[in-house]
């Protein structure tokens, strides 16, 4: 690309210079430059003349060929009942495909929303004519043939196809080499099996191109070195004069070894480079000036060394040659730091929380959010940006919570009903028999989703993502045995609950909510359970570290934990007995089966006896906080910690990604 852009530079030279009548010539020793060096051409080079062809293999209709042997490959090894989602995604997004608009987006709805790992075929080859060729069974693979002539005989008909000369072309060509080529594979015996017929017809397919159009006696020529013999030019400019494409490095196409070739006269690699060296030096008998442009850079694919032609005409010569290095700095632009200040409407989005009816609630997530990115919460929660929705093709972390969390649940509401709520030590023996009946559905029902019907079906790696919710699920009911016997008074409790917060020098009200995974009740004390799976503790530092944005001593699973407390306090005011339970399964191991929290700063454990006092000063922290979010003065802006990027959903917009 480099190279390509030399182009610029060396026509406005030229474009300074007398032109009329003068023969310009671009040649390319590379002509793999070819798409680059079009992209590249200045607009006041008005009159081109392409000799080389178009590549195939550069075009959408290499990809639909390359995709057809891809998708049949794919269905042969799973009994054509279906293919692996990316596969069926190039199909979909291909700008060649012929199905809909509206049957493409609701089938690739359907593969987000049922979270398809693989998508059945019959749903793809009903889409359309093409997507019946591309995804139905063949009987014989030699059908291939007649399958993608056909498949060129839709696409030609498509509208991109008739406003595209280039894709029409394309089209033609790959027909008419199907067509010569059929009798000769036909011929081979033994019967070539689909794989190997693919590479073959692949390999000749993407040797094929298409001709421009042009004016060959007017305008700048654009060809290849070797298409330039015989031809003269006052200006010139060469791309890719690198050793190894000028002159190139290829060896012969036979089986023949190279002394039987010797021995018989027949081509051999000195025979290239004589070739090659006739063409270069002869360009230099009529041409006033001659650019060499070669890359420096060392790839796998090059030796970074200019062509040994330059050098010899440097060395043995007396025409002058003049060296300039052209380097480019490719750096990306350092990204603006992102404030959004809170101006008159985003104060507007703002009030939607401290509305007299109906207010939008505030939950523990929003408050950490906050406290973790300003700008986070004002991205997700005031402009409500939405993540692009993926497919889910492996269990995340949080996926395995909410599987563990719903499994939880069901069994608990199963438990409760045949055990009256009565939960003993045989309840909690009972459920640890009904864990691996339940897991398949709390699958289902958490990390797919909840609208399919039928049976979760665990294939592949699912297996070991199984296996780890059942053991997180032994680790939390053995806890729960050691706590035995207790009522379950409920599971999955909504708190809503009002909290005033001084905005704009009054007193407003805006309402906390969120749920509590399970309540509980032994002794008259009750507890509000809450599970956690990641890497979560009981253990906090202090209050007001909870509520830290800079250092390490933040628990957001304790600050949670102490918010649904203080909702729990406001809604039951008559139950002074309560503690939070925070069940942190990766480590109840270090904690000893410890499920209260754990004030370091006190020295003592958050319980029923010192509750009250715990929750009057995190009350306070809350206030502060809330009061920040509303407080006009104070912008969104961005964390200055970038460990916080890491998982954030808008880490691209911020240039963090």
């Amino acid at each position: 690309m480099a190279q390509a852009k030399q182009i610029d530079r060396w026509w406005q030279h030229i474009a300074q210079q007398q032109q009329d009548n003068k023969r310009i010539g671009i040649l390319l020793a590379d002509e793999s430059l070819l798409i680059p060096v079009l992209q590249s051409l200045p607009a006041s080079m008005q009159q081109v003349n392409i000799t080389m062809g178009y590549p195939l293999q550069q075009s959408h209709v290499y990809s639909v060929l390359k995709l057809f042997f891809e998708v049949q490959q794919e269905m042969l090894q799973h009994q054509y009942k279906s293919v692996h989602h990316t596969i069926a995604r190039r199909w979909l997004e291909h700008p060649l495909c012929d199905a809909g608009r509206e049957d493409l987006a609701k089938l690739q709805e359907k593969i987000l929303r049922e979270n398809l790992i693989r998508v059945p075929v019959t749903a793809l080859a009903s889409l359309s004519k093409a997507s019946a060729l591309l995804f139905g069974r063949m009987m014989a693979d030699m059908e291939a043939f007649q399958r993608l002539r056909e498949m060129m005989e839709l696409l030609i008909q498509l509208p991109v196809a008739k406003s595209d000369h280039m894709t029409k072309g394309l089209c033609t060509t790959v027909w008419k080499t199907l067509q010569q080529l059929e009798p000769l594979f036909a011929a081979l015996r033994p019967q070539p099996d689909l794989y190997f017929m693919g590479s073959l017809l692949m390999k000749q397919l993407g040797s094929l191109s298409v001709p421009f159009e042009g004016e060959p006696l007017q305008g700048v020529q654009l060809m290849g070195l070797l298409e330039s013999r015989g031809l003269d030019f006052d200006e010139l400019i060469v791309l890719g004069a690198n050793e190894g494409s000028l002159p190139r490095i290829k060896p012969p196409d036979s089986f023949l070894p190279d002394n039987v070739r010797r021995a018989f006269g027949l081509p051999v690699p000195e025979h290239q480079d004589a070739i090659f060296a006739y063409v270069f030096y002869r360009l230099l008998h009529r041409t006033q000036q001659l650019q060499l442009v070669y890359n420096a850079l060392v790839t796998d694919n090059s030796t970074g060394e200019v062509s040994r032609f330059v050098q010899q005409l440097e060395f043995e010569s007396k025409i002058p040659v003049h060296h300039s290095k052209v380097s480019y700095q490719v750096a990306p632009d350092a990204w603006p730091e992102i404030t959004v200040a809170k101006d008159d409407a985003v104060m507007r989005l703002l009030s939607i929380y401290h509305m007299q009816e109906s207010p939008k609630t505030i939950s523990p997530s929003a408050i950490n959010t906050y406290l973790n990115c300003r700008l986070q919460f004002f991205f997700k929660y005031l402009a409500r940006i939405e993540a692009p929705e993926e497919l889910e093709e492996a269990v995340e972390a949080s996926a395995v919570g909410k599987v563990v969390h719903k499994l939880m649940e069901l069994l608990y509401t199963e438990c409760g009903s045949t055990f009256n709520n009565a939960i003993s030590k045989v309840a909690v023996q009972w459920m640890q028999e009904h864990k691996e009946r339940l897991v398949n559905e709390a699958f289902r029902l958490a990390w797919r989703r909840k609208e399919i019907k039928g049976t979760f079906e665990i294939t592949g790696e699912l297996h070991i993502v199984r296996a780890i919710v059942l053991q997180y699920v032994d680790l939390l009911l053995r806890v729960d045995e050691d706590y035995a016997p207790f009522t379950l008074k409920s599971l999955e409790v909504k708190l809503d609950e009002s909290f005033t917060v001084p905005i704009k020098g009054s007193m407003k009200r805006v309402v906390l909510s969120g749920y509590v995974d399970r309540v509980d009740e032994k002794d008259g004390v009750v507890r509000m359970v809450d599970y956690k799976t990641g890497s979560d503790n009981p253990s906090f530092h202090s209050l007001e570290a909870l509520f830290e944005r800079d250092g390490n001593k933040q628990n957001k699973a304790a600050a949670q934990t102490l918010l649904y407390s203080w909702m729990f306090r406001q809604k039951f005011p008559a139950q002074r007995n309560f503690e939070p339970a925070l069940i942190a399964v990766r480590h109840l191991q270090q904690y000893s089966n410890q499920v209260q929290l754990i004030h370091k700063a006190a020295d003592e454990v958050v319980s029923h006896q010192n509750i009250h006092t715990v929750l009057e000063a995190f009350e306070t922290q809350v206030r502060n906080v809330l009061a920040e979010l509303f407080d006009p003065t104070v912008a969104f802006d961005q964390t200055p910690d970038v460990s916080h990027c890491q998982y954030c959903d808008f880490a691209g917009i911020c240039g963090r990604g």
